[in-house]
């Protein structure tokens, strides 16, 4: 017959196993699907940078240490930069949420009751759901892990006079808050609570409820702090979103209510049976016989298995599907998206900006996500085939309106500046965004090629100082420096030479009224800058001015095109439609399709009874992603 103790083991193993799959499931869902490198790419986007960036050196480690809240920020600021290894920012978000399910096995165990083992897992869900939402709560993590943390030492630590316990409390509400910030007034509320259901101690439980009151108000006087900050600062972390901070509250009154249900459900039980009661032992009743030609007990197990699956694993199964519900239907797909898409478009990854815009919802306009699209159709040679399959609202390329603005947008901006070749407007965006937003490593590098291109080498050498104190580019930094200090003028680097060759005067820009002229002048200055030429086309085809698109379809000969791209030749049958005789162009042609589509977009027009009615049939047809269907009704994509 099985020991006691060897049922004890057994029971820990299977619940060591399912905890285990738990854990694996979450590492794997948050590296492989969340992908905390977006949400490193996020931060300068959602939230300025400045309020997460880490540099190296003992000055900007003394700096965190003399504020309130300093370490848990210093910490923070350095986990965050592992997030751009995926794998490794998800093993630290799992990590947290492991650290966080033991110490709730403690506080349960503390409580005196045995069960539990699905409720461990309830803080790992819900920090799950905050990351699905594409937040960054890493510093409330921190600050319960080292409140938590603090409490466990305290339990076993702690002398037994209470006086003592005073003592100890005194000195460890202080220390804690000043490490951890308002966080940290979890210790306090887990002593008062053990203190009082545990211990017995009601004055302890009342010191310690006095110092959750006190050193908040006495931090809160500090010049720059307030007392909404110093008392509830952990639920307007800047990298939690405004709204997502019910969240964070959850998880915060989760660990005390876990030590007082604890407490109370152990007391419950304890008191069920009567004191002084004698023990029944129950008569076992004769076994019955089997019914002839009845099923075997064997047969009867085979037949009703259900009875034998323990109540706690049809708990335990009940609670991983309703977790993996909530982390599917709180997955913020949308911001995944744009956030994917802005991060290929940074690293010059064009094919996959443009599958990951393919999965947005249709209809759907975002404008960070058409910048890059169309910066990625350039680059891959697509934008005048398929500019309208996706969804456009006019050309808001070169400034971003303040509806759709963001603390990434100057970068953004800046980055399509320098890649069309125009360095002045990339120079200011670079620099304002660094202003808003702080010292990105993407600013800092782009701000350092900026230089390297107007001939600015020692300006440049002191953007690449600045990013060789961020640890993990300091090997680029030192990549760029050792050229530069052969080459100041890196005549040989690709990127720069070609910069250079599209950069048009400053005298020649500075006289330029609109976009339209200045893609103008850097035509004139570069007749093969190619994205000068399609940017120019897009304006004026967005503009509906398909005349100015014809008046240019000659440049086409100075570009290697395979044939003359469709929107094109939309816009010159437009054109041809509301002109007698249109320009002759040498060498174009029509395809035979761009005409097909053109009177079935005219009889669909012509047929359809109301505007809707057309706008229904011409995206029934196919015709959605064509200049016709843009110009008729200002929308587009399939």
């Amino acid at each position: 017959m099985e020991t006691r103790q060897e049922t004890i083991t057994r029971k820990a193993l299977r619940s060591g196993t399912a905890t285990g799959l738990f854990f694996l499931l979450f590492y794997l869902y948050v590296w492989l699907v969340v992908s905390p490198r977006l949400i490193l790419h996020g931060l300068g986007i959602t939230t300025p940078y400045y309020l997460f960036s880490f540099h190296t050196g003992w000055p900007f480690f003394v700096e965190h240490l003399a504020r309130v809240g300093g370490l848990v920020e210093y910490g923070v600021r350095l986990l965050s930069q592992c997030y751009a290894f995926g794998w490794v920012g998800a093993l630290i978000v799992t990590a947290a949420a492991w650290c966080m399910g033991f110490l709730a096995a403690r506080l349960i165990r503390r409580g005196g009751w045995g069960g539990g083992n699905v409720l461990r897992c309830v803080p790992a869900a819900i920090v799950l759901v905050m990351y699905c939402g594409y937040s960054h709560p890493l510093g409330p993590v921190l600050s319960l892990l080292m409140a938590l943390g603090g409490f466990a030492l305290y339990v076993r630590l702690a002398p037994e006079a209470p006086i003592a316990r005073v003592a100890t409390l005194l000195i460890a509400c202080p220390v804690l808050y000043h490490a951890a910030g308002a966080g940290s007034l979890l210790f306090a509320v887990l002593v008062a609570i053990d203190e009082l259901l545990i211990g017995n101690r009601k004055r302890v439980a009342a010191v310690a409820l006095a110092c959750a009151l006190v050193v908040p108000w006495a931090a809160g006087t500090l010049p720059g702090r307030d007392f909404k900050e110093a008392y509830a600062g952990f639920l307007s972390d800047p990298g939690v979103a405004p709204g997502r901070w019910p969240h964070t509250f959850a998880l915060y009154l989760f660990f005390p209510t876990v030590l007082a249900g604890s407490v109370l459900w152990g007391n419950a039980r304890a008191g069920e049976a009567s004191p002084g009661a004698k023990a029944v032992v129950p008569v076992p009743k004769p076994a019955r016989p089997p019914r002839k030609g009845g099923p075997s007990p064997g047969q009867e197990s085979r037949r009703f298995p259900v009875r034998r699956v323990p109540a706690r694993a049809v708990a335990a199964a009940a609670f991983f599907c309703g977790v993996g519900a909530a982390a599917w239907l709180s997955l913020d797909s949308r911001t995944r998206t744009v956030l994917e898409t802005d991060y290929y478009a940074q690293h010059e990854r064009w094919t996959e900006v443009l599958r990951s815009a393919d999965r947005l919802p249709k209809g759907i306009y975002n404008h960070r996500c058409n910048r890059n699209i169309m910066q990625a159709l350039c680059h891959t040679g697509r934008l005048g085939d398929e500019m309208f399959c996706y969804a456009q609202r006019g050309m808001h390329l070169y400034s971003t309106p303040e509806r759709y603005g963001d603390y990434g947008s100057y970068f953004q901006e800046s980055r399509l500046f320098l890649d069309v070749g125009l360095v002045n407007p990339a120079e200011r965006c670079a620099y304002e965004s660094l202003a808003t937003s702080g010292d990105q490593p993407a600013v800092l590098e782009e701000l350092a090629i900026i230089h390297v291109v107007k001939g600015e080498p020692a300006t440049a050498r002191i953007f690449l100082h600045a990013l060789a104190q961020h640890p993990f580019y300091r090997q680029a930094a030192r990549e760029m420096l050792r050229p530069l200090e052969a080459d100041p003028a890196l005549e040989n680097d690709r990127r720069v030479s070609r910069i250079r060759g599209n950069m048009a005067s400053r005298d020649s820009i500075a006289q330029a009224t609109s976009m339209e002229e200045v893609l103008q002048v850097l035509l004139e200055k570069n007749p093969h800058n190619k994205m000068a030429f399609e940017l120019l086309m897009a304006l004026y085809l967005s503009d509906g001015r398909p005349e100015r698109v014809v008046a240019n379809l000659p440049r086409l000969k100075g570009f290697s095109y395979p044939r003359v791209p469709r929107h094109y030749q939309e816009a010159f049958v437009v054109y041809a439609q509301s002109s007698d005789r249109p320009p002759p162009v040498p060498g174009f042609e029509l395809d035979p399709e761009v005409l097909r589509r053109a009177r079935d977009f005219q009889r669909i027009t012509a047929g359809a009874t109301s505007p809707q009615e057309a706008v229904r049939a011409a995206l029934e047809a196919g015709l959605g992603d064509s200049y016709f269907f843009y110009l008729a009704y200002g929308v587009s994509g399939r």
